[in-house]
């Protein structure tokens, strides 16, 4: 009776099938294949994005924002940039203010800015190609900045980004401040994009 004594290994195959299948399963939930729009905008599919509106002092800054936001739309790939004859909702947008505060001061006197923290405040609205009416009832230009309630009952998000990036104070302060506006101008355009792809 030396020989070894082989084990069935084929009948443990069920019963671990049977403890793993659901701790499988369990670990997909809550995913789902393609695009998870908000439900506000879940029949959109191409989207005119025009030229911002610029309500700041600062020159040519509505092209650089604008196309910011088209790239990072098609980067994306949950909506399709089209013109407004074929699209099914129009971004509208206003870049309203461009704030710098002090971030980081020389070593030798501290009211003398070495860093400065730049913040660009977009807001946005998808809009009716035709009637122009916001599609999710908020209207991100008023003065209350919270969110409205959609035909559906469902809290949507206010419509207001804040791109920013740190500008350093040299020597070439011109072209720095044109990096840094880009910069800030990409860091609001992932938001708006977030925002209208994943409701955050």
């Amino acid at each position: 009776m030396n020989a070894a004594r082989s084990f069935p290994a084929f009948r443990l195959h069920p019963a671990l099938l049977a403890c793993l299948c659901p701790m499988v399963l369990a670990g997909c939930a809550g995913y789902q294949l393609g695009a998870v729009k908000p439900s506000a905008y879940a029949k959109i599919e191409k989207i005119h994005v025009p030229t911002f509106k610029n309500s700041t002092l600062e020159p040519r800054l509505a092209v650089l924002v604008t196309n910011a936001v088209i790239s990072a739309l098609q980067q994306d790939g949950t909506y399709k940039i089209s013109t407004k004859e074929e699209a099914d909702a129009v971004l509208v947008g206003n870049i309203r203010q461009i704030r710098r505060a002090q971030q980081r001061s020389t070593q030798t006197e501290v009211l003398q800015s070495r860093e400065l923290l730049e913040t660009m405040q977009i807001s946005f609205q998808l809009s009716d190609p035709v009637t122009g009416r916001n599609l999710a009832d908020v209207n991100p230009f008023g003065d209350d900045p919270v969110a409205g309630m959609n035909g559906t009952g469902q809290r949507t998000r206010y419509g207001e980004v804040s791109g920013q990036t740190s500008l350093f104070l040299d020597r070439n302060f011109q072209l720095s401040e044109r990096q840094a506006l880009a910069i800030a101008a990409q860091d609001a355009a992932e938001q708006i994009v977030a925002q209208l792809t994943e409701g955050w």
